[in-house]
């Protein structure tokens, strides 16, 4: 039988593995639970991937993320290895017949999105197959009041009732032990082995700044790491300005954000994936499974809303091993709005109560009705009508996310319904005195059945195909039409896509959870203070400290840290100046040649002579016809 080397070798093309891969393979094998908290780019995948390719069974990999689930399915199968993701919106009968091969047809991975753990028919499948492990990669999602909690993640309480002898690998790159000790209840994992690595690896220096002038800098450091990298931005609008001006700079430049549709995304993704120098300018919509190896820096130009989501972001920089830089750059007016900020986000439960009665009149969803409706949301335009910050407002939504009341899916969306309803006659004289609408307004026509009948929802992308315009153009005639009352038409923008799980109670919808929504605003308290306390750090390692805050222990100082840095020319300063006295004294006596005053000094002889070279150049010492120093 092969071994966890020999498969690493056939399929990876690996000779060794990373520290502790092989220990925590080994374990698995084992069958022992795993609880694992590696940073970014540490090979988490192969944690899960090798033990089971050597079990019999298959291995049951839960990610939140159908992207990298989609990506790493790619990779096995293009390693010959047979792997699906049951992530997509596969209908009952697609899934049987998914289930049928991983019965008959050789497949070792399945990737299952969180959510279908709902599924009874899913349910019911991991029941009767022989399942070998269950990987739960980004783990830290089951903690209720960590900082990427995800509700569908409580489902993974099931896996120990579904196959008790199966063991679990839970896998995270962001842990307190506080998180770490919610995840091994949570999971029910038994007298887990528990592997961790440092967060912040030794190839990322990192830098902190406050400053004037931040596009300066940020410009000033893209040139000097001559790579790729990402610049986060707290808006969308600061996203798209950066991008601009750093290329008017010259660099290589895109940006990215919420407020993009599914296609522009990918699109800049895959550019930024495959231009080996371009900067991507970002909101925290780039998000997990960013998947580059070689990015060079990472630049926040705002104070980060916590640590756990600093530590994930800068985790994406030096992924190949190389030297990699994290700068934290911030102006003094930044503090000032990141505690505006945090003081948003604390909300009390009648603050709850009555944002929850906002959204359900915003819906016009009666009392005791509303349970799996599922609507769009604007956030800007619904804090306008109701006159909400949308700190608050976005604050309150994830709260009830959290507590079950509605499930907020973050997704950007753009709907255009229209109906004809002018007559024939003046429709047809319209649409000739303008070609450029008329020819849009023609193949609308053409396309949709109906549609002097009721509202249609009309793809623009699709009719943008069609016409060979931009959907710019598209939106421009369709106003016009409406303009001149041809047509009746909405057209909006959506930010969330939000579900009501409940019928609408109110407060007895709300007031159960009161002590949860207390502990949330005690949570947002504790974050706000350790952010500061690490920004505000002058003097110590700033890795030790973000070490101690994972209840890691980082026993020296990294020696590369803006701190490090400063506390190392200053100590070089005071060590100059300290040779150059003894230098001074020894010389009032009598003239002395370079070896003679090495050994008077106890310093390192590089100094010595650096400091003797200034000295001269300076014309406070000479030198004799025997080589000997004297003072002027």
């Amino acid at each position: 039988m092969q071994g966890p080397q020999q498969r690493l070798t056939q399929y990876w093309g690996y000779t060794s593995f990373r520290a502790p891969q092989e220990d925590i393979i080994n374990a698995l094998v084992s069958c022992q639970d795993v609880l694992a908290v590696l940073p970014t780019g540490s090979g988490k995948s192969l944690c899960y991937q090798i033990p089971g390719l050597l079990n019999e069974g298959i291995c049951v990999v839960i990610s939140p993320l159908v992207a990298l689930m989609e990506d790493q399915v790619n990779d096995l199968m293009g390693r010959n290895i047979k792997a699906i993701a049951l992530a997509g919106p596969q209908s009952p009968e697609e899934m049987m017949r998914i289930f049928d091969l991983f019965r008959h047809g050789g497949y070792k991975f399945l990737y299952v999105a969180p959510e279908r753990l709902k599924q009874e028919l899913v349910l019911d499948f991991l029941k009767t197959i022989d399942i070998n492990l269950w990987a739960i990669d980004e783990a830290h999602c089951i903690a209720q009041w960590g900082f990427d909690f995800r509700p569908a993640y409580q489902q993974l309480k099931v896996l120990r009732q579904l196959q008790p002898q199966t063991p679990i690998l839970a896998l995270t790159g962001t842990a307190t032990e506080e998180i770490t000790a919610e995840i091994t209840n949570a999971l029910e994992l038994r007298e887990p082995k528990i592997f961790s690595r440092p967060l912040i690896k030794e190839n990322i220096q990192l830098f902190i700044e406050q400053r004037e002038g931040v596009f300066e800098r940020i410009l000033a450091i893209a040139k000097a790491q001559k790579g790729s990298g990402i610049v986060y931005v707290p808006t969308r609008k600061l996203s798209e300005q950066y991008a601009h001006n750093l290329k008017n700079k010259g660099l290589d430049c895109a940006f990215f954000h919420g407020g993009m549709d599914q296609k522009q995304k990918q699109t800049a993704l895959k550019n930024w994936l495959t231009r080996p120098a371009q900067v991507m300018v970002a909101t925290s919509a780039f998000g997990m499974g960013i998947n580059h190896a070689g990015v060079r820096f990472v630049i926040h130009t705002f104070v980060p809303d916590a640590i756990e989501s600093y530590i994930q972001e800068i985790g994406r920089a030096g992924r190949d091993g190389a030297p990699a830089q994290a700068w934290l750059i911030y102006h003094q007016h930044d503090i000032a709005q990141f505690k505006r900020r945090k003081k948003n986000q604390i909300l009390n439960t009648e603050d709850i109560k009555q944002f929850y009665r906002h959204l359900c009149n915003y819906f016009q969803i009666a009392y005791g009705e509303g349970a799996g409706e599922i609507f769009g949301l604007a956030v800007g335009e619904f804090c306008t009508i109701y006159d909400l910050n949308p700190t608050k407002a976005m604050a309150a939504l994830n709260i009830l996310d959290r507590i079950g009341i509605i499930s907020l899916k973050h997704q950007y969306g753009s709907k255009t319904r229209l109906q004809f309803i002018a007559e024939n006659t003046l429709l047809n004289d319209a649409l000739d005195d303008n070609p450029g609408a008329g020819m849009i307004g023609r193949n609308i026509l053409r396309l949709y059945g109906g549609v002097f009948q009721s509202k249609i929802s009309i793809d623009l992308y699709q009719l943008a195909r069609k016409t060979g315009v931009t959907i710019e153009q598209i939106k421009a005639a369709l106003i016009w039409m409406q303009q001149r009352e041809l047509i009746d038409l909405e057209m909006f923008q959506t930010d969330l896509q939000l579900t009501f799980l409940l019928p609408r109670e109110d407060a007895r919808s709300v007031n159960p959870h009161r002590a949860i929504i207390e502990r949330h605003a005690k949570r947002v308290r504790a974050q706000e203070r350790d952010v500061l306390d690490f920004i505000h750090q002058s003097q110590g390692c700033l890795k030790q400290k973000l070490a101690r805050y994972f209840g890691q222990v980082l026993n020296t100082d990294c020696g590369q840290c803006s701190n490090c840095l400063s506390r190392k020319k200053q100590s070089s300063a005071n060590a100059g100046h300290a040779i150059a006295e003894l230098i001074l004294n020894l010389l009032k006596d009598q003239n002395l040649t370079i070896f003679e005053l090495r050994e008077n000094i106890n310093f390192d002889p590089i100094d010595i002579d650096t400091v003797l070279t200034y000295l001269h150049n300076e014309q406070k010492i000479g030198i004799d016809a025997a080589n000997r120093y004297f003072l002027r």
